[in-house]
């Protein structure tokens, strides 16, 4: 069976880090070959920082590869729930400044309890999440999984959000690859439905210079997908039939005729 045979109706999609490259930073990931991969990678997502002090390093080319090629961008940050809330948004707008924040999608990760109280992480992450509302007009997909979100969330404190899901297969002893986990992921208790299934943690690198990367899975075909970011098919990129490069989706049967027309020109009608 193909690997990606389990989960074929959903959109696909990868998230990436400094940790996808090299650990010099000389070696990155391959977006043309990203954008070349099949199944399509119709959205990434892209660890920008963390708490109110770090920024990834990568994050900026990551990000400027993404929108080179046509792939969909969800800039995620890690939250520390002992943290300010105020300070971390700052950091987290901050590193996007200048960016055109209606194009993105941006992600809250919440994994981290650092010891604190369930009422104090769901205050935190309130308080996030009004931040954001504040300067983009919509709140942010929620990263987690099922088992935290029930022992450190009390959903029913929080508004009614799109959720990012971890659920995969436990690892598979090193070098072996992890399968991807069917959809649907398990959901928190109250939490009624997912938008993205992270679906497996120790998947094949696609373009990249690591040895594996993370797969997710969006809740939908990619035309739900581009919905959500408020885009059509023929706004992002597609692979050239001619070259293998990425280029305008729109272009593409444009391409095909070019390459028809220089056929004819050469051998006569087909």
């Amino acid at each position: 069976m193909d690997y990606f045979e389990t989960n074929m109706s959903f959109a696909f999609g990868i998230d990436l880090s400094v940790y996808n490259g090299s650990a010099d930073g000389k070696r990155k990931p391959d977006f043309d070959k990203i954008a070349a991969h099949k199944p399509r990678v119709a959205f990434a997502a892209l660890r920008a920082g963390q708490s109110w002090g770090y920024r990834d390093p990568a994050f900026a080319y990551y990000l400027e590869q993404t929108q080179r090629v046509g792939i969909c961008a969800l800039p995620y940050h890690v939250i520390f729930p002992a943290e300010s809330a105020s300070r971390q948004m700052d950091a987290f707008l901050g590193i996007l400044e200048g960016e055109n924040l209606d194009a993105l999608r941006l992600v809250l990760d919440m994994e981290l309890d650092h010891e604190q109280s369930r009422r104090r992480i769901t205050a935190a992450l309130n308080n996030c999440l009004e931040i954001l509302l504040a300067e983009t007009g919509r709140y942010p997909i929620v990263y987690s999984r099922a088992s935290w979100v029930d022992e450190h969330l009390s959903v029913a404190d929080l508004p009614k959000l799109d959720w990012w899901l971890a659920h995969y297969y436990a690892r598979r002893p090193y070098p072996a690859y992890t399968p991807e986990y069917p959809c649907p992921p398990r959901l928190p208790k109250g939490v009624e439905g997912w938008l993205i299934h992270q679906t497996a943690e120790r998947a094949p690198a696609i373009g990249a210079s690591g040895w594996y990367m993370d797969y997710n899975r969006w809740a939908g075909s990619e035309e739900d997908m581009l919905a959500y970011f408020g885009k059509t098919a023929a706004s992002v990129s597609a692979v050239c039939p001619i070259d293998d490069k990425p280029c305008p989706r729109g272009a593409t049967e444009n391409m095909e005729k070019v390459r028809l027309n220089e056929l004819e020109d050469t051998y006569g009608n087909l």
